[in-house]
């Protein structure tokens, strides 16, 4: 895995997510209704930044996860990683970010990943449910 296992991962505030996001995401926008914003940092240099808010269209994602209610699930809306992160850093992140809303927000049933399709060259959703 290489340098991938160097990275770490910390809460941000929105307002350095937001502009982080604005700059790398190849769609340029944000997703306002995001909450949870994590920054991924090596060498102590914010490199990449997952956005996590309810899903924009809860009444699709609800069914996947058995007996999951309206507000107990969390979609990753965004995800932006500069080209300075390691080989693997998007899983490595993906799975540093479930152990901590796992750990953190034992609450929640599920977690979506955004429907939203990605460019040629990069990685796609699967459209799964991830049970927590």
């Amino acid at each position: 895995m290489g340098r991938a296992k160097e990275i770490v991962m910390k809460v941000l505030p929105s307002d350095i997510a937001n502009a982080f996001i604005r700059q790398h995401h190849y769609s340029g926008k944000v997703v306002s209704n995001s909450k949870l914003h994590f920054g991924v940092f090596l060498d102590g240099q914010l490199h990449g930044v997952m956005s996590y808010g309810p899903s924009l269209d809860k009444s699709k994602i609800i069914g996947l996860v058995e007996g999951t209610g309206w507000n107990e699930f969390l979609e990753l809306n965004r995800m932006a990683f500069d080209s300075v992160l390691p080989r693997n850093s998007e899983s490595r992140a993906i799975s540093m970010s479930i152990r901590l809303l796992k750990k953190h927000a034992p609450q929640g049933n599920g977690l979506s990943p955004s429907r939203m399709p990605a460019p040629a060259g990069t990685a796609r959703s699967t459209g799964q449910a991830i049970s927590c």
